[in-house]
C-alpha cells in the first residue's frame, strides 16, 4: 500500500532541501500556485508544509510566505515506555534547564489537586527541557517537591540537571519508586507557549505525574507541556 498522498509530498519536499536543490531562504510559491504546480490539493500541500515546519525545515510567515529554513531536520525525542527504567530515559536523555523556584502554601495552586506537604508548603520549580545541542525547548515543565525536599533547592543552579527527582534522591536518598502519570491534549497556555515555541492555544500533550518513594510516600508533583511535533509517547505493555 502506499502512502498518503501528504506524506509522499513530504518526504519528496524533504529530499529537496535536504540535497539542496531547495536551498536555505529560499520562498516556495504562493499555496495555490505550488499545489497546482505539485499536482495535489492545497490541503495535502499545507498538511505535507506542517509536516516540514515540525521538523524546522520550513517556516511560514505571515505576509511573506514559506521559506526554506534548514537543511537538517530537528531531532525529536520518542519515548517508549514498558516500566519505570524507560518512563524515566526522557530525564537521562535530555537537559532541564531551571528557570525559577520558590516556596507555595498546601492548597495555593490548583495543581496541587489538594494534596498537602506536611511542611506546610512545596518547592514550586519551573523550566525547560532541552535535546543536548538544540536551542529550542520541546518541553515546557512545572515541578512540586514536597517540603521535606526543598533543600534541593540551592542545587537547582547547576547549568544543567537531569530531573528534579534526581537531586531527591542525590540529596535525601529517596528513590522514585513509582510513578503515576496521565497524558491529556490541551489547548497551550500562554506561559508555556512562549517557552517552547508555539502560538498560544496551539495543541499540546500535558502529562502530569506523581513520583512516589519508600512507602508510597509522594516526594514531587509533575506537570510537562510538550510540542507533540517534537514529542511522542508510546507503551507497550505485555498481559499475561
Amino acid at each position: 500500500m502506499s502512502a498518503p498522498r501528504h506524506k509522499q509530498l513530504t518526504r519528496s519536499l524533504r529530499d529537496e532541501i535536504v540535497s539542496g536543490r531547495l536551498r536555505v531562504g529560499d520562498r516556495l510559491p504562493p499555496e495555490v500556485e505550488f499545489a497546482a504546480e505539485r499536482g495535489v490539493s492545497r490541503t495535502t500541500l499545507r498538511r505535507a508544509l506542517s509536516e516540514l515546519e515540525s521538523e524546522g525545515l520550513v517556516a511560514r510567515r505571515k505576509r511573506v510566505g514559506t521559506i526554506v529554513a534548514s537543511q537538517t531536520p530537528q531531532q525529536h525525542f520518542r519515548m517508549a515506555t514498558n516500566g519505570l527504567p524507560e518512563l524515566m530515559r526522557v530525564t537521562r536523555e535530555t537537559v532541564l534547564e531551571v528557570w525559577s523556584s520558590r516556596h507555595v502554601e498546601n492548597h495555593a495552586d490548583p495543581a496541587l489537586g489538594g494534596r498537602e506537604s506536611p511542611t506546610g508548603y512545596w518547592l514550586e520549580v519551573i523550566g525547560v527541557r532541552r535535546i543536548p545541542g538544540r536551542l529550542r525547548p520541546f518541553n515546557w515543565s512545572r515541578m512540586f517537591v514536597s517540603g521535606p525536599y526543598a533543600g534541593i533547592e540551592p542545587s537547582l543552579s547547576r547549568h544543567s540537571i537531569g530531573s528534579v527527582y534526581n537531586l531527591i534522591e542525590e540529596m535525601f536518598s529517596r528513590p522514585v519508586l513509582r510513578v503515576s502519570q496521565s497524558v491529556n491534549a490541551i489547548a497551550c497556555p500562554a506561559i508555556a507557549a512562549d517557552a517552547i515555541g508555539l502560538s498560544p492555544d496551539a495543541p499540546v500533550l500535558r502529562i502530569d505525574a506523581d513520583l512516589f518513594s519508600h512507602n508510597d510516600e509522594l516526594v514531587e508533583i509533575s506537570q510537562a507541556i510538550y510540542d507533540p511535533a517534537r514529542f511522542q509517547v508510546r507503551t507497550d505493555v505485555l498481559l499475561k
